[in-house]
């Protein structure tokens, strides 16, 4: 392959990472402070783009040249931005999860798998309290954020960006057609976390354990029914014209890495989540097949429960409700 040649495969890669609505023309310019001229005549080949101009397309798509240009190489390019301590913050967090979801929305065929270790965190945010628990858990507990040391959590304090931005992220993971590998672990972490905050009285108010709890219970019933219909809905309103379908499998053996795989009009990224609730993605060819290799070897070998398996999705839910009940029920000594 020659140099322009190269080019135009270049540009044609980019061109696949843009949403529908953009034009090649318009992101080329944009990312290169250019006239729409001057990036036409790049992308036909009238003009070669300069090694700083390859550089700035490949920052800011996260192109690895390495595999772009199929050199044969050990490493592995990851890309994310790790929460600094010093100054997290909920609303720009959400933000960041807004703003990626919103990216997957325009393209036409979309899909979205999950592999758990705990409740996708996607599910939290169709209940506020449970979404300002569970970020507060992760703020104070993984990453020490030292706002929250001191004092006791009471709800109210952080329930309105949840009632707000929380939503937009309920609303917009609602859009994306999703695959989950589920466990019967899967609940013990959140299970875990309010007993911690319960036994070393950080709850401020005995009525918020309540509330979390609820939650916690109508958030396992709401997926069970989304499940049973196989499409996504708002907790309380199955009657959806557009149905977004929803499968979920259960692995008795496996517990799952909350590895998220997302496929866009036949080009596919990985994340991978570290560090809590950090996460870093890839568009490593090589990485990515293998990933999604393993995924389907994963499904063959897990039980489909959505819209059939009554029997089996049943079972499953209810051993999720009994764990809660079973904590609930049990005294703080």
């Amino acid at each position: 392959m020659n140099a322009a040649e190269l080019q135009t495969a270049f540009l044609k890669h980019i061109k696949n990472q843009l949403p529908p609505h953009v034009a090649l023309v318009d992101a080329i310019a944009d990312q290169l402070n250019l006239s729409n001229d001057s990036a036409y005549r790049r992308i036909r080949g009238e003009k070669h783009l300069t090694f700083d101009e390859i550089q700035i397309l490949a920052s800011h798509y996260k192109i690895s040249l390495d595999s772009f240009l199929h050199l044969e190489t050990d490493s592995l390019v990851f890309w994310g931005r790790n929460i600094d301590r010093a100054t997290f913050d909920f609303e720009k967090y959400l933000q960041g999860i807004v703003r990626q979801l919103e990216y997957f929305i325009p393209f036409e065929q979309k899909q979205m798998f999950y592999l758990n270790k705990d409740i996708p965190i996607f599910h939290h945010f169709m209940f506020p309290e449970l979404a300002a628990f569970k970020c507060y858990f992760w703020g104070r507990y993984d990453l020490d954020y030292t706002k929250f040391n001191k004092d006791q959590f009471l709800i109210e304090d952080y329930i309105d960006i949840f009632n707000t931005t929380g939503k937009k992220i309920s609303d917009l993971y609602l859009q994306i057609p999703s695959v989950e590998i589920w466990n019967l672990d899967c609940i013990n972490t959140t299970i875990r976390q309010i007993e911690y905050y319960r036994e070393t009285r950080i709850f401020k108010s005995q009525q918020d354990i309540e509330n979390v709890y609820d939650c916690l219970e109508k958030l396992v019933t709401h997926i069970e029914k989304q499940v049973e219909y196989g499409y996504k809905f708002p907790p309380g309103k199955p009657e959806q014209e557009n149905k977004i379908k929803y499968s979920v499998y259960i692995n008795e053996f496996n517990l799952g890495d909350n590895t998220i795989i997302v496929e866009l009009d036949g080009e596919k990224m990985v994340f991978l989540n570290h560090n809590v609730i950090n996460y870093i993605m890839t568009n490593k060819q090589e990485f990515i097949n293998y990933t999604f290799e393993t995924l389907k070897i994963l499904l063959k070998k897990s039980m489909l429960i959505s819209e059939i398996s009554e029997r089996d999705r049943r079972l499953f839910f209810h051993t999720l409700r009994e764990r809660i009940h079973e904590r609930r029920k049990a005294k703080v000594t």
